[in-house]
């Protein structure tokens, strides 16, 4: 018996492949942020993959914003920790 859904890395190179058009629509500067974005949910293909959700982007969307949140939350962390040098403590 085979599988009837392919891994999530085969289904994630084919979700970016439909994104194809957007990715061509926008400024050339941002075709590299944009991809950039999208390598982020290579990440956590485990995590993504272990959601079993119905939609693959679902994975990939809380993967991208997972890794942007904990990117958001250590530069927090730092500015505190550097506002608190710059007050002598």
């Amino acid at each position: 018996m085979g599988r009837t859904t392919p891994s999530f890395r085969i289904a994630e190179a084919q979700e970016i492949a439909e994104w194809s058009a957007f990715r061509a629509a926008l400024p050339k500067h941002d075709r590299a942020v944009f991809d950039d974005m999208l390598g982020t949910a290579r990440l956590y293909l485990s995590a993504s993959s272990a959601a079993t959700r119905p939609s693959r982007f679902e994975g990939m969307g809380m993967a991208i914003i997972f890794h942007h949140y904990k990117m958001l939350a250590r530069s927090l962390l730092h500015v505190s920790e550097l506002g608190q040098k710059g007050d002598g403590k």
